[in-house]
């Protein structure tokens, strides 16, 4: 075996090398392509295929047309991806044009950065406009990139800001309606398999694992058209008269929709920093107030029905107040003799409380109770006001008296609008809804007809010729009661401040064919004196938001005479008046 050795040449030395080496290359070649191919292969999958999400949109919430109240947008939001490169790569100048574009201070956005340094991806800028992006695009910066979020968009802003409510940055139903359907507008992200480059692009996609579900759509009854309306004029006119709040509900007497439901003050869901908890209240749901006079139809309707009140009893209010028990009542000025007409078209406090005493408290509760006070009307609402409303066997004598003017029970506006609807449908009770897809919910049954006829025919007087003269709308024929509420104190001796009050007005128009019930609050009017009252402050309100929904709506005058007489003396106003367009419609 040695003398083999020593026979071999050189070139053998170096053939046998040569194969060794090939060898070695070719059985090393074999082993990464087919036994560690799979572990290589995997390494690279760990690299370049990962599960992404497909995001879903949550669900839109439009109203009783189509139009949109609340739409998720897809936007940048900008990031830092590395605070080395951001730093040391970019000037310092570039960097201070970013915070003015993000409206950052510089020395903080520079001390925040650092504190989170450690972080993949740090938000600086998110749900960015497209104006805002290209002005960043415009700098080249290094070290950030932009992922995609969705932003929750309001297009009416405050008029249905604490109506439809908001969501967090997590895109989670906060408060109001956002809040109240977050399952049913809660979309469910899906999820995929998709290969990336190692920039992070996305270059193939391989495979679904979970299709994405966007959240339903939520269809409401308000109209967004009346609901600006109605938020317009209560907010010009708490402005006006220095008051703390106010709300209006227009609710739809045919088919129990709720038209508009305005709340002031308000916030701009698309504003964060408008946003106070004061400002997030909807008072026309939330609140529960005494609704004083207004409630007197309800009172004269349950004495016509009990049988002990008709037209010819007449009812001594001299000399403008009178003492029951130990507490002395007033009306605003000397009324005299009256019938239960006048009660309602003078407001006569007296007046009420002598009728309260012809019959039984329990046919008063009962009514009550049959047009929903003490009862919530359920719209699926956060904190929905129930309103209060004791049974009669707890009423003592003094609370028999308060119920009669109106005090000792409390309602919601939306509660107060549901009950003039009856005496609108005359007995008739058709509950309010909100969301469009429900049923209208119409009662059988029909109780009171004939009282709340009677009563429906006086409340056009009121407005005609009593405390509700500044409702009238010109054309229509209208219903309605005023009504001013001294503020409750409390304390031991249960007092009230003369001094705060809040301002009530509720209407139907048409009164001779009903379309609509509004109602009006507004709480403390900082005003001059005797002119705090629910005919002053209130009535107002309701004309203007009549007119303009009566238009919008497209409803006809239905007291023809009076329409015409008014546009024939709008011509006679016009001096030398000539039409040089009259291609033109509705000139005037």
């Amino acid at each position: 075996m040695i003398s083999y050795f020593k026979n071999l040449k050189r070139s053998d030395y170096i053939l046998f090398l040569v194969i060794f080496v090939i060898s070695i290359i070719m059985i090393r070649s074999l082993d990464l392509l087919y036994i560690e191919t799979q572990v290589y292969k995997s390494e690279i999958e760990k690299r370049e295929i990962k599960s992404d999400i497909i995001q879903a949109t949550r669900g839109t919430i439009v109203d009783r047309n189509g139009s949109i109240l609340a739409e998720s947008m897809l936007t940048d939001t900008l990031g830092v991806k590395s605070t080395k490169i951001f730093f040391e790569e970019n000037t310092e100048e570039s960097l201070k044009k970013l915070c003015i574009i993000l409206n950052k201070k510089y020395s903080h956005f520079v001390r925040d950065l650092k504190n989170k340094e450690k972080k993949k991806f740090i938000y600086i800028g998110r749900h960015l406009l497209p104006s805002t992006v290209k002005k960043i695009s415009e700098l080249n910066l290094k070290g950030i990139g932009y992922e995609k979020e969705f932003l929750r968009f309001y297009p009416e802003g405050e008029s249905t800001g604490n109506l439809i409510g908001n969501t967090n940055k997590e895109h989670i139903g906060k408060i109001g309606y956002e809040a109240s359907f977050e399952k049913h507008l809660k979309e469910q992200n899906g999820k995929k398999i998709v290969r990336k480059d190692r920039n992070g692009k996305i270059v193939d996609h391989i495979s679904l694992i979970i299709a994405p579900k966007d959240g339903d759509e939520l269809k409401l009854t308000i109209d967004k058209r009346l609901q600006y309306v109605a938020y317009r004029e209560i907010k010009k006119q708490a402005e006006l008269v220095n008051a703390k709040s106010g709300s209006v509900v227009i609710l739809d007497t045919t088919n129990g929709d709720i038209l508009a439901l305005a709340s002031y003050p308000s916030f701009d869901p698309n504003d964060k920093n408008s946003y106070t908890t004061e400002k997030e209240r909807n008072r026309a749901i939330m609140d529960s107030i005494e609704p004083a006079s207004t409630i007197k139809p309800f009172l004269i309707a349950a004495a016509l029905h009990s049988g002990k009140l008709d037209l010819k009893d007449m009812f001594d209010t001299n000399p403008g107040y009178k003492k029951f028990g130990r507490k002395k009542y007033k009306d605003t000025k000397n009324n005299g003799i009256v019938n239960y007409e006048d009660v309602l078209i003078k407001s006569s406090n007296i007046g009420s409380i002598l009728i309260s005493q012809e019959f039984d408290k329990e046919i008063y509760h009962d009514l009550l109770e049959y047009v929903g006070f003490g009862e919530k009307i359920n719209i699926n609402f956060p904190s929905e006001s129930g309103g209060k409303l004791d049974h009669h066997s707890y009423w003592h004598a003094t609370d028999e008296i308060s119920h009669s003017i109106g005090y000792a029970l409390k309602v919601s506006p939306l509660q107060l609008a549901k009950a003039y609807s009856i005496i609108a449908n005359e007995g008739i009770v058709i509950n309010p809804r909100i969301i469009k897809k429900q049923s209208i919910r119409k009662d059988k049954k029909q109780k009171y007809e004939k009282s709340f006829s009677k009563v429906k025919y006086v409340l056009e007087k009121v407005v005609e010729e009593g405390s509700g003269k500044r409702a009238s709308v010109k054309g229509y024929s209208v219903g309605g009661k005023t009504g001013t509420a001294e503020k409750y104190m409390g304390g031991k001796q249960k007092k009230y401040n003369k001094k705060e009050h809040t301002s009530l007005f509720a209407g139907i128009i048409p009164i001779i064919e009903p379309k609509l019930v509004i109602v009006v609050v507004i709480d403390e009017p900082k005003t001059k004196p005797n002119e705090f009252f629910g005919g002053h402050i209130s009535a107002p309100v309701f004309r203007k938001v009549a007119a303009d929904s009566l238009r919008i709506l497209n409803i006809s005058p239905d007291k023809k005479m009076d329409y015409q007489k008014q546009v024939s003396t709008m011509f006679e106003n016009l001096d030398n008046y000539t039409l040089k367009t009259p291609e033109v419609p509705y000139v005037f």
